[in-house]
């Protein structure tokens, strides 16, 4: 699996991560102040209904969420960003 990265800011606000493996791509934002995760799988799904991703007390719940390791990846890769 190669990790792409696509986008990687951070600001007063939080982390903004963005990234593929493969054919499945994703974002990650972390919270500076509350540590709150929001993940979204880019996927048809996404795209159709305009979802905002789900979101998660910790990075640890995020991690567990998720099945897929191409997501695991990305959610991986934002924590050590």
């Amino acid at each position: 699996m190669e990790l792409q990265i696509i986008s990687n800011q951070n600001t007063p606000s939080g982390k903004y991560f963005e990234a593929a493996v493969g054919k499945t791509a994703g974002y990650v934002w972390i919270g500076a102040k509350s540590g709150f995760v929001t993940v979204c799988c880019q996927n048809a799904s996404n795209r159709v209904w305009g979802k905002g991703g789900r979101h998660f007390r910790t990075i640890e719940e995020a991690m567990a969420a998720y099945k897929s390791p191409q997501m695991k990846a990305i959610i991986t890769a934002a924590k050590e960003a």
